[in-house]
């Protein structure tokens, strides 16, 4: 069931970044998704969170028009390396969660820029893209915690939601 709400998530993430943010003139200039992979590589073991940060990193895919695999490739990489520190760091550590979307976007930005090398963008355009990138971490830095925040608060609002929807449904008794 897990695997089902966070890919919805993760959906409803892919579309207010896509329909309703370009809408606003003072948005948010980083991947919220990133946000989300953290989230997930921090909630959910390794097979179920793997198979949330696949579909992510496909639906944004199919739905960027960005290089194939480009967000599959950076999303599996957060979500590897997550894995790896959680073996060894404290999972909620606030330096950690604030470091992981910070690395993400890092990330993210660095495949796209391998993208760009490979396709072989000109000068400018690299700049361009590095400049946007620090652009990003800078939005990063400012709202990553905060959309973290958001996060963690909708799904415990959408688990005690299921929750009571399980136990009126089963009249009253205990789950």
């Amino acid at each position: 069931m897990a695997v089902i709400g966070y890919t919805l998530v993760s959906t409803l993430l892919i579309l207010i970044q896509t329909a309703l943010l370009p809408q606003i003139p003072m948005r948010p200039l980083f991947d919220l998704l990133v946000v989300q992979v953290v989230f997930t590589a921090l909630s959910l073991p390794g097979l179920k969170g793997g198979a949330v940060v696949f579909m992510t990193g496909v639906l944004a895919d199919g739905l960027s028009g960005s290089p194939f695999g480009l967000y599959i490739t950076s999303y599996f990489w957060l979500f590897f390396s997550l894995q790896v520190a959680t073996q060894v760091l404290h999972v909620y550590s606030r330096i950690l969660i604030y470091l992981a979307i910070l690395a993400g976007i890092l990330l993210e930005n660095l495949v796209a820029l391998l993208a760009l090398s490979v396709s072989g963008a000109n000068a400018a355009t690299m700049v361009w893209a590095v400049e946007q990138g620090g652009v990003q971490l800078l939005w990063g830095a400012a709202l990553g915690p905060v959309v973290y925040l958001l996060l963690g608060g909708g799904y415990r609002l959408g688990g005690a939601l299921t929750h009571r929807v399980v136990r009126h449904l089963e009249g009253g008794k205990g789950v």
